[in-house]
């Protein structure tokens, strides 16, 4: 909790800042009378404010981006992967791709501080895949698509029974849907 009220305050103080600052640029920059000259000053000063703006948010993505946690793992061979399918209102997950007519449920077991990727997809609709920790936070998620694989890849630091819900309504039995598994 402490560390998402610091980011909370850490925006809020960064955005005060960047509106102060461009409240005075803009205001700076109105020309004070019609000559023709007093405009060229305006535009040329907000236009270096706008190249450096968009060179600060080019350096923050750019190291921001990386530590998403859709690139965390890629460089790592996952330790074993997990097929996830969805369907309404419930999970297949199983060691081995799963047919579609072919309802599959196996206990599945992911071994802590390995790398573990979920192939996850929907047989129906679209669906949501999060996984929850014992303390009912989320861990990590990504969409359940029909026709298409999400690759997830995750690293468990705790061991422990996690569950799975669809963070998607997808119907009348939609809060029904859920799974777990174990991490040992």
């Amino acid at each position: 909790m402490k560390v998402q009220l610091f980011v909370l305050i850490l925006f809020f103080s960064s955005a005060s800042v960047i509106a102060l600052i461009a409240y005075y640029v803009f205001r700076s920059s109105q020309p004070t009378t019609t000559n023709k000259e007093s405009v060229k000053d305006p535009i040329k000063k907000r236009g270096i404010f706008l190249f450096i703006w968009f060179f600060i948010l080019a350096v923050i993505f750019s190291v921001t981006l990386p530590k998403s946690p859709y690139y965390i793992f890629t460089d790592e061979t996952p330790n074993q992967v997990v097929y996830v399918a969805a369907r309404q209102f419930f999970f297949m997950l199983a060691n081995e791709p799963i047919e579609p007519n072919v309802p599959k449920m196996e206990k599945i077991e992911v071994p802590v501080n390995k790398t573990v990727e979920f192939r996850v997809t929907s047989f129906d609709v679209n669906h949501g895949f999060a996984i929850y920790n014992e303390r009912s936070e989320l861990v990590t998620q990504t969409q359940a698509m029909p026709g298409y694989v999400n690759k997830l890849r995750w690293k468990f630091k705790e061991p422990g029974n996690y569950k799975i819900f669809c963070l998607e309504y997808c119907g009348a039995g939609h809060q029904l849907m859920q799974s777990s598994f174990v991490v040992k």
